[in-house]
């Protein structure tokens, strides 16, 4: 165990090193993030790991991997570091007209063409230096993205994701149903059409279940899957064609062009689907993010 002599000598910015690594689990990626060699992130990581007395990353394969104790120090580093720079940027007032940051938005591929364009006019007319990057989301390392400052918002469907990860309604939406004249031939579809025609759905996994799987679950509703892709354009394309139904959230089908199509109600009632905006609860007083998590917001709030 580190004596509390070596931990009162240990250089502050080292832990800027165990940020790195803990991010980025690379000797050679840590440093290109450092602008240093990777020769100095080796030399600062066996300072660490001197002073601490654990090897903190193990190699796995291609990657560093963090060990027990370096699970359990990480985030109170990572707090600290995030508590030094707000302290440091507080002496000089966030000014969203000047500011030259740079914002990362992890957003559901469905929800990106809706929200992205919205949101880049938004931060354009009243942060105009201010860089805005939009990611691929990716639930299973969503947690860790939020916690190391990767992505500094998420935007999804409601998941259950609880402390430190906050979040906030963003909009709601009905589901309705798109397809050709051939199978939808009025305005209306029935419950017995929908039920026995065959369906295609949209999810970048090859199984499992969809957004509106979730709705028709509580129904103990079954349907006939036979197509399945992996984005909502190419779906829009195959329904023109084909005689198949797409069931998707109201608020996506808007921001496709359908012509072509008939788009009608599900012809039952199912709960809606919920959109949320998350965040790290490290970031809830950075001034940069509190304002850019309010007009994100507002923007949607007032748009959906």
């Amino acid at each position: 165990m580190a004596s509390l002599k070596t931990l009162n000598q240990l250089d502050l910015n080292l832990l800027k090193v165990l940020e790195a690594m803990y991010q980025h689990r690379n000797l050679t990626r840590a440093a290109e993030a450092l602008n240093i060699t990777p020769s100095a992130v080796s030399h600062a990581l066996k300072r660490l790991r001197d002073s601490l007395d654990d090897p903190l990353f193990e190699r796995r394969g291609q990657q560093m991997t963090p060990t027990p104790v370096c699970r359990r120090l990480v985030p109170e580093v990572l707090q600290t570091l995030n508590t030094l720079r707000r302290s440091l940027q507080s002496f000089g007032e966030f000014s969203p007209e000047t500011s030259t940051q740079a914002l990362q938005i992890a957003i559901h591929d469905a929800l990106e063409p809706l929200l992205f364009p919205l949101l880049l006019t938004v931060f354009r007319n009243t942060a105009p230096l201010i860089s805005l990057s939009s990611v691929k989301l990716d639930r299973s390392q969503l947690e860790h993205q939020l916690e190391i400052g990767e992505v500094d918002f998420a935007i999804d469907i409601a998941r259950p994701l609880s402390a430190p990860i906050e979040h906030l309604p963003l909009s709601q939406s009905g589901f309705c149903v798109l397809g050709n004249e051939s199978i939808i031939p009025t305005d209306e579809l029935t419950t017995e059409t929908y039920g026995q025609a065959e369906h295609i759905v949209v999810s970048n996994r090859p199984t499992g279940k969809v957004i509106e799987d979730l709705a028709f679950a509580q129904l103990g509703f079954n349907r006939k899957v036979v197509v399945r892709c992996q984005n909502y354009p190419t779906a829009i394309r195959i329904v023109k064609t084909m005689p198949l139904l797409l069931t998707l959230p109201e608020s996506i089908a808007i921001a496709w062009e359908t012509s072509g199509l008939q788009r009608v109600a599900l012809p039952f009632e199912v709960p809606q689907t919920e959109t949320r905006l998350y965040w790290h609860a490290l970031s809830v007083d950075d001034p940069l993010l509190l304002w850019a998590r309010q007009r994100i917001m507002t923007a949607v709030n007032t748009t959906l």
